[in-house]
């Protein structure tokens, strides 16, 4: 099993150093006099934990001291305050300015000294160096995260405990920026009967290796508003009790499980809530218009325009993008989802052969770069340029390029050498890794003028 997934069942399996808290869950910060749900979603995220811990506070301010050097060095002659912004840049994670404290934004306290991994760790991500609710975090590197505590617990002495018979094994995203939650919630459900109860017999037939390691980049959350389907297949309706399949922890019992419902209504109804935020620059608008009409040309009846939005799925041998997350998730998965308790047994629209990638709505598309489904194109110019396309890539964490709308890129021809620390290889996007592929989605076919991807662009601003 990959040893970032040893560490991560700390957070399955609640292993007792932390306690587990699918027992008795810490209360939330006190509400204010008068609450929407949605207004109450957000603040349970950030003070309600939601799993069992995945590491104490004290564990998360000690975890240099795993780094390899120099790094480790570096953090050891830091300031608290130098060192706390080291910790968030080494693993994509962010503070937020709704809650006080140097806590990250992707961990919620329990109020015991622990910490528990929210929907924020992946959900929650800046643009340009500001933290925008809802964005996809695209810097974030869960691998590199696990390994770390994985590596502190061996030095402290403290083991794993053993993966639940029968479940393969889950790696993390060999790239920051994308995520193998699919991975994941397949594991978490093998051992989850129609009922969502605990189990120890697996449920569906076991997927292979391949079908276990399905890297996506995660959506904006105010996508969702525009849509009745979920995920980038759409395979699946719209359901609070669906996004809770990524929180079933092999701790809990279905009892445990389903007396979430409750908070997970209010969060969805945060995330059906959510705006796109402005770009935040200048716009040309006789660009822009005429960018509108090349829009409406060429991708409106596919994206959608204002109120109108088809959510159509594409099939992929017109698409063309890495098939990956569609030919190999297990259908089975699907219908054993859609068929029990987070479908509301059947009630829930299931399409578990939609056959191709949907078409997102491209609300606040200045934002969520880079592009495509697994997060392949650094920016809206190489999507609508495919010959220019990188096929290894970095980028800086907080720059923005506003020309070609999208992550600050630097390209190069081949990975460097000499790079012993495996967070430092996850920097590099590798397109012909599985998965991580950058082909397809040549709209217009017939190509645009440099003019005309200017002017498309500037009008992709004002969305």
């Amino acid at each position: 099993m990959p040893r970032s997934w040893q560490c991560r069942l700390a957070t399955i399996l609640a292993i007792p150093l932390l306690a587990a808290a699918a027992a008795g869950l810490a209360a939330p910060g006190a509400a204010p006099a008068e609450e929407t749900p949605a207004e109450r979603g957000y603040r349970l995220l950030l003070t309600l934990p939601l799993v069992p811990p995945t590491l104490t506070e004290a564990e998360y301010f000690d975890i240099w001291q795993t780094w390899p050097e120099p790094q480790r060095a570096e953090a050891a002659a830091a300031t608290p305050e130098e060192r706390r912004r080291l910790l968030l840049a080494r693993y994509g994670f962010q503070e937020t300015p709704d809650r006080e404290g140097p806590i990250p934004q992707q961990f919620t306290p329990d109020g015991r000294g622990n910490l528990a991994e929210n929907c924020l760790s992946c959900h929650g991500g800046p643009v340009a160096g500001e933290v925008v609710r809802g964005l996809g975090n695209s810097l974030i590197d869960l691998a590199t995260f696990y390994e770390d505590v994985a590596a502190l617990r061996i030095q402290r002495s403290i083991s794993a405990p053993a993966w639940p018979e029968g479940v393969p094994a889950v790696p993390e995203s060999s790239v920051r920026g994308p995520n193998n939650a699919w991975g994941g919630a397949i594991a978490l459900l093998l051992l989850r009967d129609s009922d969502a109860e605990r189990t120890d017999t697996v449920q569906f037939p076991v997927p292979s290796a391949e079908q276990m390691y399905l890297p996506v980049k995660t959506p904006a959350f105010w996508l969702s508003r525009r849509k009745t389907r979920f995920y980038s297949d759409a395979f699946i309706g719209k359901s609070h009790r669906d996004i809770m399949q990524f929180i079933a922890s092999f701790a809990y019992s279905g009892e445990e499980l389903r007396a979430l419902e409750e908070p997970f209504q209010d969060i969805y109804a945060w995330i059906d809530s959510l705006e796109p935020p402005a770009y935040p620059g200048p716009v040309d608008p006789t660009l822009a218009q005429r960018g509108r009409l090349l829009y409406m040309r060429d991708c409106a009846s596919c994206h959608g325009i204002g109120d109108s939005y088809p959510e159509r799925v594409i099939p992929l041998d017109e698409v063309g993008t890495d098939p990956v997350r569609v030919d190999d998730m297990p259908r089975t998965f699907k219908l054993h989802l859609g068929e029990g308790w987070f479908g509301h047994y059947g009630e829930t629209p299931l399409f578990p052969d939609s056959g191709g990638y949907v078409a997102q709505p491209l609300d606040g598309i200045w934002a969520t770069a880079p592009y495509l489904h697994n997060g392949s194109v650094p920016t809206m110019w190489h999507l609508l340029t495919p010959s220019e396309r990188p096929a290894i890539w970095t980028r800086s964490d907080a720059g923005y390029d506003h020309e070609r709308l999208g992550v600050e890129t630097i390209v190069v021809e081949q990975m460097p050498e000499g790079l012993s620390d495996p967070a430092e290889r996850r920097r590099y996007y590798q397109t012909d890794q599985r998965g991580f592929g950058n082909r397809g989605h040549a709209y217009p076919p017939s190509g645009l003028s440099e003019t005309d991807k200017r002017a498309l662009i500037e009008f992709l601003k004002t969305l």
